[in-house]
């Protein structure tokens, strides 16, 4: 199984966004690091492909003049390997500041798997009634029970002094 992100950009309708949506598979990119330059120009990130393009060849350079050509041959290798672990995440990171927000996260064997759960939840999503009253904007909060200290009922969070217990530990205790 694969995780698959969803990204969407408002500039498309409502209607049209679900339909212009970008899946991301997370995990390892064959192509990306089989072909670093392809992949980058394939997928539309130019700002990426200038900046790899700098870094890989002066990396390269320098390797190739202080330490010879079989290292620098090592040095390509490791770092069209570190470049197929880490393309995925440059994607999401291209997207996210093109303006694309992620909308979901799906697990599937295969893109076309991912893309019918990810639709099947926004049409289950869209028929379900909402959850609970609904307040209509700009209408305040229902007032406090008498006696509410302002504190939440129930665990206090993470770092509150109110529990004797640090982390999964209770103190004084084996």
């Amino acid at each position: 199984m694969a995780i698959w992100t969803v990204w969407e950009h408002e500039r498309h309708g409502e209607e049209e966004r679900p339909e212009r949506a970008v899946f991301v598979r997370d995990g390892f990119a064959w192509l990306a690091f089989l072909f670093p330059p392809l992949w980058l120009l394939a997928n539309g990130m130019i700002v990426v492909f200038l900046v790899t393009l700098v870094a890989v060849g002066a990396i390269l350079f320098a390797v190739n003049e202080t330490l010879g050509e079989p290292f620098a041959m090592l040095a390509s290798f490791v770092l069209a390997l570190l470049f197929g672990f880490e393309a995925r995440a440059l994607r999401r990171w291209s997207l996210a500041r093109r303006g694309w927000t992620m909308t979901g996260v799906v697990e599937a064997k295969d893109f076309r798997r991912a893309e019918r759960r990810y639709y099947a939840a926004r049409l289950e999503e869209r028929a379900a009634p909402p959850l609970g009253p609904v307040t209509p904007p700009g209408s305040a909060p229902p007032p406090l029970p008498p006696g509410y200290g302002g504190t939440p009922p129930g665990p206090a969070p993470w770092g509150a002094p109110s529990s004797p217990v640090l982390g999964v530990f209770p103190e004084g205790t084996r």
